[in-house]
């Protein structure tokens, strides 16, 4: 199982290096951000809440059972009248009497037959645990690409603070060789107030560099609870090698489809949970009665009975049929969310791929760009030496060494982040399919703890090997595309 984990991870292994002690990985960062990160937290409690809908719905097709008991005290007066006769006259006679009623009883019910209500709310209950499950990952995936997006733009800026840290110490350079020009004749004024120039504008960008810098270190502590530490170069990744394999991958493994249609899945048994109002019921009951004291002439009364209760819908005022067709159109609505989550998805994925493709030449180009421009910046040098050229030109070919490392610094951010966000809509940027160094969070777990019935949690836990039945519940498919489990074959 674990070998077969391993051919799981989309990032590439590379041979071990000798790693600095507080160096960190991009795996590393994104573990942090799974263990850590309140929002996948707080979504892992959503999924807890959306497990006891099962657990409610098992509860109404179950023997359940009521006790009452009341005491209470009566005091009463009785007047009678004696009409008296010749040898007595008429009176009033009073009598008093006192008695504490009290009772106690327990009623017990037993659901044999609802239509297919519990059942249908089963099945129910059964795919919206499993869409909330989807959308479990889906969070997951999110909060590790806003992670993975803030390494990738840590990366970049300190690039980009560290070329404009060099440019300003280039440009104070070019400054003071055109003072000593100035002071030995061969330069002028104009060549020291054009430095001077290119040395604010130099020392602006430096300045914007570091608060964008500044920015990005914080988005990463925000991402995965601790600030940036000699971060890592990011390892590559095994993509898909056309737009119809990365379309394909998405439309079956992308958590928000996969969520829709187990959503249609549950509105298709909402329809059933509708006509099951309109059918007969049965129902077995049974109780027991104990009171003492009730009057003044029964000191005391037991009672036991039992009874089978048939109730049949004869006229709802068209409740039953309204809800069958808002079932039905639940239903419909679900399909078209799916169609329009898979268009939207197809949409995507082309645009993404649009930008991968032209994030791959835009770095191509760039790097042939760096250089070109420093072999320009060292003619310009020589030629500025023997007098060909004048100190402009050198500052013009500086500025094109500076905007094509820039350019090569964006360039290679932009690719990896597009990469992820490829990744992220093809359902292969979770935890598991990342393989993260870290302990998974099973949503099973939680939903076995609270699915198997109390009663019977004794002779559960004597025999471990006994499955917990989770009417016929599935497990979602596997996050991972096959294909991307193994290197892609050779064309």
């Amino acid at each position: 199982m674990r070998r077969a984990l391993k051919y799981l991870a989309l990032l590439s292994v590379c041979a071990a290096t000798f790693v600095p002690a507080q160096a960190e990985t991009l795996q590393e960062a994104l573990a942090s951000a799974y263990a850590q990160h309140p929002q996948l937290k707080a979504e892992r409690a959503r999924l807890r809440e959306t497990d006891e809908n099962y657990v409610q719905a098992q509860a109404q097709g179950r023997f359940q059972a009521s006790a009452s008991a009341s005491v209470g005290s009566t005091a009463s007066v009785v007047r009678t009248f004696s009409p008296g006769n010749f040898f007595s006259p008429a009176s009033v006679n009073e009598a008093e009497d006192a008695f504490v009623p009290r009772s106690f009883s327990i009623t017990g019910q037993k659901p044999l037959y609802q239509g297919g209500r519990v059942r249908s709310l089963k099945g129910q209950a059964k795919y919206g645990i499993l869409a909330a499950r989807e959308g479990l990952r889906n969070t997951e995936q999110s909060i590790l690409l806003q992670a993975a997006t803030a390494y990738a733009d840590v990366i970049r800026d300190e690039k980009v603070a560290s070329i404009r840290r060099n440019n300003v110490r280039v440009i104070g350079r070019q400054g003071d060789a055109a003072r000593d020009r100035f002071e030995v004749g061969v330069g002028t004024r104009t060549d020291i107030a054009q430095a001077d120039s290119r040395m604010a504008n130099a020392e602006i960008g430096l300045a914007q560099a570091d608060a964008q810098l500044q920015a990005s270190r914080a988005a990463y502590f925000r991402a995965t609870g601790h600030p940036p530490e000699q971060l890592e170069p990011i390892p590559d990744f095994l993509m898909p090698e056309t737009l119809d394999q990365a379309q394909r991958t998405a439309l079956i493994y992308n958590p928000q489809v996969e969520a829709a249609r187990y959503n249609q899945d549950a509105a298709r048994f909402g329809i059933d949970v509708a006509a099951s109002t309109g059918k007969a019921t049965i129902t077995a009951q049974t109780f027991v009665q104990k009171s003492i004291d009730q009057n003044s002439s029964v000191l005391g009364q037991d009672a036991i009975g039992f009874s089978l209760n048939l109730t049949v819908p004869i006229f709802t005022g068209g409740l039953t049929d309204s809800r069958i067709r808002q079932a039905r159109a639940g239903e419909t609505r679900a399909k078209f969310e799916v169609r329009n989550i898979e268009d939207a998805l197809r949409e995507r994925v082309t645009a993404l791929w649009a930008q991968k493709v032209a994030a791959e030449r835009s770095l191509d180009a760039a790097r042939r760009q760096v250089a070109a421009a420093e072999v320009a910046f060292e003619g310009v040098q020589i030629e500025l030496e023997v007098g060909t050229r004048d100190a402009l030109d050198l500052l013009n070919a500086e500025q094109e060494v500076l905007n094509a490392r820039l350019s090569v610094a964006e360039a290679e951010r932009n690719l990896v982040v597009v990469e992820f966000q490829l990744l992220n809509l093809m359902g292969g940027f979770d935890a598991l399919s990342l393989s993260l160094p870290v302990e998974f969070y099973d949503p099973e777990e939680n939903f076995k703890e609270v699915s198997t019935y109390k009663p019977l949690r004794p002779i559960v836990d004597a025999i471990d090997d006994i499955p917990v039945k989770l009417d016929e519940i599935e497990l979602p498919k596997p996050s991972l595309p096959k294909f991307l489990r193994k290197k892609p074959p050779t064309p």
